[in-house]
């Protein structure tokens, strides 16, 4: 029994030290691909940009990857089959909120006082992606039980199909389709993320959750990271010429453009590395602060408060609205790093302004509900039209 529980610590402490590296990296990240000049941008010019921007790469997917890992071990620690599980009707609502939360971060005050809604509510980004991927999961956890197949199956198979039909989903024509549906299919008319592919990371990271649940040892050891390192190094290096191969083999058109195109094996083998290194991290890190641990639980408020503060969405004014690209190299260096240590110490601050935070920004939600529906009902009044 104590080694399960010194087990469950070990796994825990490595979750979060993945997740605070993600957090970490997409709020550099973000800034410096905000804020840099697009004189800089040259790959083949300016070597360390090229570096940076292979490594912002990675957080997506690493963080759509530590989403469903997470996800997978709490909701496997709680007893009960399907429904009965707390924790999945609980990641199924957190699904749905996130969703809306990623609604609610594009809102624009100043566009509603006007009485319309910008086109841009309507894009679909990290939020709704991994929203839809806990729903996901919800649904084939319940799945794998009624149909009596092994949950990480189902998780495989769906995560293979989000890579597989990428090009089929991305291609296919939704004209005729209401806008905001559309958003969820492609990026065209401005979506940031789009569920297809990306939940296949999250999918694929419930299956190491599932892993990690069922065998906790293998966190203390080197077998696990070591499977890990060679799958990633394998998968990141040789899967354009296995694509090319199963093309061969099959003559399906998709293995083909995979090949010429490949970013999500190759992605995922470099999760898979990154995931093997902070697994033998947390293993001889042996005092991590407090503080690095609570960066990876508050990865949802951070994201909430760095989008505001950043692309100043809600009040018209943000970062995005005074710098964009217009910093070089060093400025917006700088910058990034200041606004780093400004997302360090508002969570090592959040338990305090937590409260205080919210009841804030629900008397500002209330006030531009107010002011808002009034000038709705006046320009209808007008017979103006509300919605763009």
């Amino acid at each position: 029994m104590a080694f399960q529980e010194a087990a469950h610590r070990q796994r825990l402490l490595f979750i979060d030290l993945l997740r605070a590296f993600a957090i970490l990296m997409m709020l550099q990240g973000h800034f410096i691909d905000t804020t840099l000049a697009e004189s800089w941008r040259d790959k083949a010019a300016y070597p360390l940009y090229s570096y940076w921007a292979f490594m912002r790469g990675l957080t997506a997917p690493v963080f759509f990857f530590s989403s469903g890992l997470v996800f997978v071990f709490l909701l496997l620690r709680e007893r009960g089959n399907a429904w009965a599980n707390k924790r999945a009707v609980k990641g199924a609502r957190r699904g749905l909120q996130l969703i809306l939360t990623g609604y609610l971060l594009r809102l624009s005050f100043p566009a509603l006082l006007h009485g319309r809604v910008p086109a841009s509510f309507f894009y679909v980004d990290v939020l709704h992606c991994i929203g839809i991927a806990l729903l996901g999961l919800v649904f084939f956890y319940v799945l794998s039980h009624y149909l009596r197949l092994p949950f990480p199956l189902w998780l495989a198979l769906a995560g293979g199909a989000a890579f597989f039909f990428y090009f089929d989903v991305k291609e296919a024509d939704y004209a005729g389709w209401p806008v905001a549906l559309q958003h969820y299919f492609h990026r065209e008319l401005g979506a940031v993320f789009t569920p297809v592919p990306w939940v296949g990371f999250s999918f694929m990271g419930g299956i190491l959750g599932w892993l990690l649940h069922w065998r906790p040892s293998w966190a203390f050891g080197h077998a696990l990271p070591v499977a890990l390192l060679a799958m990633g190094y394998l998968t990141d290096h040789y899967s354009s010429n296995w694509l090319i191969d199963w093309y061969e083999w099959t003559g399906l058109e998709q293995f083909r453009r995979h090949a010429y195109f490949n970013f999500l094996l190759k992605r995922l083998g470099e999760v898979w590395i990154v995931a093997a290194l902070f697994i033998w991290l947390a293993k001889y890190w042996q005092t991590v602060p407090r503080l690095v641990l609570k960066i990876g639980g508050e990865t949802l408020a951070i994201y909430e408060v760095h989008f505001v503060v950043l692309y100043g969405t809600w009040f018209g004014l943000g970062i995005s609205t005074i710098w964009a690209y217009q910093l070089n190299p060093w400025q917006a260096v700088a910058g990034a790093l200041l606004f780093v240590l400004a997302f360090v110490i508002f969570t090592a601050y959040l338990d305090r302004i937590g409260p205080v935070r919210w009841a804030w920004w629900g008397r500002q939600f209330q006030r531009a509900y107010r002011l808002s529906r009034w000038q709705w009902y006046r320009l209808r009044s007008r017979g103006q039209q509300v919605l763009p």
